[in-house]
């Protein structure tokens, strides 16, 4: 695995110093919790001689909220305490009490407290989703039913073999994909069977809002098309003798 790669992981800002502060800590310890809440580390866990092919998450407007907060964390403070102190000042000025002025200062704050939970909510939902191909196998990582933050690993040695794209049932959603052009993404490991009167399919594993540049790339990895034969070349052990003949 590349430098560029773990850098990526990683990330950068205050999610990047939480990754590397992370990281310091026992592997045998890193590992367990990982797997007991968010799929895991792709450079720790592939095997000897493994490659990633194509990794899929969901699509980045999924994680609006964790991307703003966590990415530029001590500037959402920052303008936090700026508008507290505004807001202080400002009802000071217009007679308000400075005990008053105080507690109204004090609402950014919980509004920012509120913004980082839901966030960390956010965030937590967004990494649980991944599609991840290597050489060697097809891993799908999502939550685990009737938990919020367990997630299951599923590992294929093979392909999935029907691949289909769908609207979001959430009408909130549906709004992004419209804009995006992302749709649910509908895997099935099995044979062909569609629901009735629709055109998806049945039994299948849905990855919601997967970005439509993604879903090409898995399409080239499932169908990929056979290369034409190529043309094969004569050799002739010896010099051959051509024979002229003369039209009468």
């Amino acid at each position: 695995m590349s430098k560029h790669r773990n850098s990526r992981q990683i990330g950068t800002g205050f999610t990047g110093w939480l990754g590397s502060q992370w990281k310091r800590l026992p592997e045998g310890f890193r590992w367990n919790i990982e797997d007991t809440f968010l799929p895991e580390d792709i450079a720790e866990r592939l095997l000897p001689g493994e490659e990633p092919q194509l990794e899929i998450r969901l699509a980045g407007y999924r994680d609006i909220l964790g991307h703003i907060v966590f990415n530029f964390f001590f500037g959402v403070i920052g303008v936090t305490f700026v508008i507290a102190v505004v807001t202080a000042v400002s009802m000071v000025r217009d007679g308000t009490a400075l005990k008053t002025a105080l507690l109204y200062a004090l609402v950014p704050f919980g509004l920012l407290i509120l913004l980082i939970v839901i966030a960390i909510q956010e965030r937590i939902e967004y990494k649980q989703w991944r599609l991840l191909k290597t050489n060697a196998r097809f891993i799908i990582s999502i939550p685990q039913p009737g938990s919020k933050i367990l997630v299951d690993n599923i590992e294929l040695k093979g392909m999935p073999n029907v691949i289909d794209t769908n609207w979001s049932r959430n009408p909130v959603w549906r709004v992004f994909q419209f804009f995006t052009g992302a749709r649910d993404l509908y895997i099935s490991l099995a044979a062909y069977k569609f629901i009735e009167g629709t055109a998806r399919v049945g039994d299948a594993l849905i990855i919601p809002d997967v970005m439509p540049k993604d879903v090409f790339e898995l399409r080239k990895l499932v169908f990929s098309v056979p290369s034409p034969p190529k043309p094969q070349k004569v050799e002739f052990p010896s010099p051959q003798k051509v024979i002229v003949t003369k039209e009468d």
